[in-house]
């Protein structure tokens, strides 16, 4: 009973849900340093040729550098994580300054708060990230878009400059920080919704560079926490201490800079090397390095293939939960073809009674389901399988009572790679009455869930595997009501009906590596109504039927999936949305009952979905009832 009556109340509070969240990104924004910066000083030319500030062998040889290529800081043409992350999502990170127009603003060189000055060290051209966020702003009406990608990637020459120029000192690391923290607060409060924060590779470097970095690290992620932005935190020097134990599979033959840069992938032509390497000029200290080597020069940019690690890491971080939402929305597709299965032995049951009063019947169902990715994120595809059996009586008054029991599995594919296993246990309560043309039917459903799952990241040539297992249930109250007329062999007449549901996915913990998450437990609540028509047809032994229904979806699906990494101590994030489907579509069903031998009937019926975004599902049934 209370199980039923958690359920009536989830349908009493669908009506005031609030609209669903889009899960869609349709622009990346970046701001930052030269770990993303993709080409802004190409565009910088206060003079007519690219300037960037720097030294004067750099100065000298950047102009010459863009025009073979160059000009990003990494092995060129290969592209950065900042472009490579856009790409996945079917937009670009070209620099803000091009004149196609951009929407990366990081310049290389760049602080968090303070601009560079003669003597610094550092690029005089760059433009700090609180100036970049505001610039972004102030180019769009003080608003930020609430479906773009925002990653804002800065802090290393903070400490760099600490080191350098101020005697290690922490007390600028720690403001450092919070000039970032600041600036990320404006820029959500302005209504950025998905933002991406990396850290500092602190278990990295010599002399004082991991200590500070370490004080950077925790400072921004505790002051985002404290300053309740919800971020996706990543983990760049996990990321880094994999690559490191895994050398050989990631294929790269030198992981490190060097003693004095000699195991980076260009000719250390001057400081920042990699603002100056093309290869197709050949500026690799070997053919390939771009590839076997995971730097691009001393001041530790990542080359082509460290770019796309780098980028793919991120991206997984992103689409993750909206991935794993998927576990909670089957239930709800599987769900429905068990209370088919029963909605469809009913009649049956209710007009054919043997001598004692009970009929026992057993049900197959085979489908199809597709769900479509949207751009960037992650879909799957299964072929749920399911049976039920069931038993049932009919009272002095004419109300059928009986209980099934359903057991059903699928193996889904993630579109990403990976898949997942769902298993589930079901035992079902059914009822159903007629009052002259009036009928009415009722099941109230409980499921055990158990899940094995296997999500993929691929981080360039290498397939990470994250397992783990876990479980749930799923609850739910059916209910149909119609009018039949009948004419001749005919029966015919509408049919109106609410589906109110409730899915619990436990929380589990990935296992295996520094893509592997921990992920809390998700609530998938529906209240499906349908709205149609039906008509069967007598013809003795043949009783053929059919019914076409109108869905609508009242629940708003705007729910979020916590998300926690596992390789390092960090804030939980919930940014993105889950999977989020269509609202309205129409399902058909044909079939006939067959009459086998006396009180034994056979079913076959089909089933097939139309018109519900990113849903495609069709599927089969036969079943076998028996009077007795």
């Amino acid at each position: 009973m209370d199980h039923v009556l958690r359920i009536l109340t989830l349908g009493a509070a669908v009506a005031v849900s609030s609209p669903a969240a889009a899960q869609s990104i349709n622009q990346f924004v970046g701001f930052g340093d030269s770990t993303i910066d993709s080409g802004w000083y190409r565009n910088n030319k206060p003079n007519g040729v690219p300037f960037a500030g720097g030294g004067p062998d750099f100065n000298n040889a950047f102009p010459t550098a863009v025009a073979e290529g160059a000009g990003r800081a990494t092995s060129s043409p290969g592209l950065m994580s900042s472009e490579l992350l856009a790409g996945f999502f079917g937009t670009t990170a070209r620099p803000a300054n091009d004149p196609l127009g951009g929407t990366n603003y990081a310049t290389s060189g760049a602080r968090n708060k303070d601009p560079n000055n003669p003597g610094d060290g550092l690029f005089t051209q760059a433009k700090p990230t609180a100036t970049q966020v505001d610039n972004y702003l102030l180019a769009n009406g003080g608003v930020a878009n609430p479906n773009a990608l925002y990653l804002i990637s800065s802090g290393g020459n903070n400490v760099a400059f600490a080191i350098d120029k101020l005697a290690s000192d922490p007390g600028y690391v720690i403001k450092a920080a919070k000039d970032q923290v600041d600036t990320i607060v404006r820029l959500q409060a302005a209504g950025a919704r998905y933002i991406i924060v990396p850290n500092l590779p602190q278990s990295f470097g010599n002399g004082d560079a991991p200590g500070l970095r370490k004080i950077y690290n925790d400072e921004l992620w505790n002051g985002l926490a404290k300053a309740g932005v919800n971020f996706i935190p990543a983990d760049f020097n996990g990321l880094r201490k994999e690559i490191v134990a895994k050398q050989a599979a990631f294929g790269f033959e030198f992981v490190d800079i060097g003693l004095n840069g000699e195991h980076t992938a260009c000719k250390p032509v001057v400081d920042a090397a990699a603002l100056l390497c093309s290869t197709s000029q050949s500026n690799l200290v070997v053919p390939n390095a771009d590839q076997t080597r995971l730097f691009a020069d001393q001041e530790g940019h990542l080359a082509t293939k460290g770019q796309k690690i780098w980028a793919d890491y991120m991206y997984s971080l992103v689409i993750a939960p909206s991935e794993i939402s998927l576990l909670a929305e089957n239930p709800v597709k599987s769900r429905a073809a068990t209370i088919d299965l029963i909605m469809n032995q009913i009649p049956i049951s209710q007009r054919t009674r043997g001598p004692l009063g009970f009929n026992v019947w057993a049900s197959g169902d085979v489908s199809r389901l597709q769900i479509d990715r949207p751009v960037g994120f992650v879909g799957e595809s299964a072929t749920p399988t399911q049976v039920t059996a069931g038993i049932d009586t009919m009272t002095s008054g004419g109300i059928l009572l009986g209980m099934a029991v359903s057991a059903g599995t699928k193996k889904a594919k993630f579109s990403q790679g990976g898949s997942f296993t769902q298993d589930e246990f079901a035992v079902s309560g059914y009822t159903a009455a007629t009052l002259g043309p009036i009928w009415a039917n009722m099941i109230g459903t409980f499921g055990a869930l158990h899940y094995d799952v296997n999500r993929v990241v691929p981080l360039g040539p290498v397939l990470e595997q994250n397992n783990t297992t876990t479980n749930g249930t799923n609850m739910s109250f059916s209910v149909r009501t119609g009018y039949n007329a009948v004419l001749g062999p005919l029966t015919h007449g509408p049919v109106v009906g609410l589906t109110l549901q409730s899915v619990h996915i436990d929380g589990f913990t990935e296992s295996g590596n520094v893509t592997s998450l921990a992920f809390g437990e998700q609530y998938r609540h529906s209240s499906l109504g349908v709205l149609g028509y039906q008509a069967s047809f007598d013809f003795g032994r043949f009783q053929p039927f059919a019914k076409v229904l109108w869905n609508h979806e009242f629940v708003s699906n705007d729910r979020l999936v916590t998300t926690s990494l596992t390789s390092t101590v960090a804030p939980s994030y919930s940014s993105l949305p889950a999977v989020d489907l269509g609202k309205d579509w129409a399902s058909a069903t044909a079939g006939v009952s067959v009459g086998l031998a006396k009180g034994v009937t056979g079913l076959v019926s089909f089933t097939g979905q139309l018109g519900q975004d990113k849903v495609t599902t069709y599927g089969g049934q036969v079943g076998l009832n028996v009077a007795f």
